[in-house]
């Protein structure tokens, strides 16, 4: 796809209402290289975002490099080394393996230039990293270098499996309405009693039956 149909493309998708959007369409936006925003393009318009990944890796090993990498779970990874491990695929896919690794992409630009980014070069340095880092080379400590250096908000686009109470209460001390975007089953007293006292209007994304123990935990010192 070349680069003026990619961009016509995405941003034709972007513009359509969520009913038209399906899973095929939102395959093809993927290719195109922009898709930073599958994760909420596919919860407005009830598309699976497995779906979406399954058929772009379906598709080509090119396809697969666009993949935004918080699609790239256990599931869908196995799916792309089952296809592309083997035969002359085997050598590219190795490579954009390693491409993909959150050590290679940190490491691509020396730590005295990232000192002389300005913020605004700086989150978009980090935001990139956080995009193409596959979800399979994760862990809580690069989640939350990448809440640190990102936006807290990012939470909302990490599938629910590998978010960890530590990673909810990594983000929660950093916007307390991140809390919103924190899986129910992971709005613990101690997580939402972090958001609280970072934002007291976080109250309102507290379970009912948490919001007095929240209240009381809220003089707890976090380090």
């Amino acid at each position: 796809m070349d680069n003026e149909h990619a961009r016509a493309l995405a941003i034709k998708v972007r513009s359509l209402p969520p009913s038209m959007l399906d899973a095929s369409l939102l395959a093809e936006y993927v290719k195109t290289g922009e898709a930073y925003d599958l994760s909420d393009l596919c919860r407005k318009s009830d598309v699976a975002i497995k779906q979406v990944a399954q058929l772009v890796v379906a598709s080509s090993l090119d396809a697969v490099d666009k993949l935004p990498g918080y699609t790239m779970t256990d599931e869908i990874f196995e799916l792309a080394e089952n296809l592309y491990s083997i035969g002359e695929s085997r050598r590219d896919w190795q490579r954009m393996r390693n491409r993909h690794k959150p050590s290679y992409l940190e490491s691509h630009l020396p730590r005295e230039e990232l000192k002389r980014l300005d913020p605004e070069r700086s989150k978009r340095h980090y935001a990139n990293i956080f995009f193409r880092a596959w979800a399979i080379f994760w862990d809580d400590q690069f989640l939350e270098r990448m809440i640190h250096k990102v936006d807290s908000r990012i939470i909302a686009s990490l599938p629910e499996e590998l978010i960890t109470e530590q990673v909810c209460l990594a983000a929660v001390a950093k916007t307390g309405l991140a809390l919103r975007y924190v899986p129910v089953a992971l709005r613990t007293p101690l997580v939402c009693a972090r958001a609280v006292q970072n934002d007291p209007a976080a109250i309102v994304f507290t379970p009912g039956h948490l919001r007095d123990q929240a209240r009381q935990l809220q003089a707890i010192e976090f380090d």
